[in-house]
């Protein structure tokens, strides 16, 4: 089971990052292409972005979007000011329409260290946590729940009170070897808004991983009701957990 929020993650994301650069979108279309002309070389065979944190790229970059990527660097590289930085929320904005999380992830976490926004750690955040939700093999997948922890730990250092980033970061924190500080952080989130509906799904979804089945359910029927909605996306999904629950368990 995983939880609802990653479902439409991938777009959540590549809108905050679109929202980031669209002030400077004319900026960009007028003077990378300049840049990129009196500077254009052949792309390279892979790009890759190294951090020490970061899990390594599984698959390298290659045709048009290593071609992209390669254009953007060669004038990254040309260029010290603000439109610099313009320029790296640009290539992770194409790294994750690329469907290319891992490397969008190591980025994003480069420019949230430089600038210490918490819009910026939580689209770092919510990168990691998507990749997260992806990655099918455990050992890295707890590694890249750890990276989503660490980058939430940052928001909610500037913005203690972003229930929404506390409610993702109680997820990762089911992949690491700390699950039982999810159960603690989605609380804190409930106490703090009892009807927050991400929050209470979510729990749903903790009381069933540790087999507290009745519980599971009556938190799930809890969400029924407080989706205001029947055809949401919450509202449908609590009701397949409660009947799968049921199912399995002979509720």
């Amino acid at each position: 089971m995983t939880s609802e929020r990653s479902s439409s993650l991938k777009t959540d994301v590549c809108q905050q990052i679109f929202i980031v650069i669209s002030v400077g979108i004319l900026l960009v279309a007028t003077l990378f292409m300049t840049t990129i002309v009196s500077k254009r070389i052949s792309p390279p065979d892979s790009v890759a972005i190294s951090t020490s944190s970061a899990p390594p790229a599984q698959i390298p970059l290659s045709g048009a979007i290593a071609e992209r990527i390669a254009e953007i660097d060669n004038a990254i590289a040309g260029d010290t000011s603000d439109f610099a930085l313009l320029l790296k929320r640009e290539k992770v904005f194409i790294l994750a329409e690329g469907n290319r999380s891992d490397l969008a992830a190591a980025l994003q976490t480069d420019i949230a260290e430089e600038t210490n926004l918490p819009e910026d750690w939580k689209t770092a955040g919510d990168l990691y946590y998507g990749e997260m939700t992806d990655e099918p093999q455990s050992q890295l997948r707890h590694q890249i729940a750890n990276q989503a922890v660490n980058a939430y730990q940052r928001v909610l250092e500037l913005t203690p009170d972003n229930l929404d980033v506390r409610t993702d970061m109680a997820t990762a924190y089911l992949n690491t070897d700390s699950p039982m500080l999810g159960v603690t952080e989605i609380k804190k989130v409930l106490e703090a808004d009892p009807r927050h509906l991400n929050a209470n799904f979510n729990y749903g979804l903790m009381l069933a991983r540790i087999n507290r089945t009745e519980e599971a359910v009556s938190q799930l029927e809890l969400v029924l009701t407080l989706a205001s909605d029947s055809t949401s996306m919450h509202y449908q999904r609590a009701r397949e957990l409660i009947g799968s629950i049921q199912q399995q368990s002979g509720l």
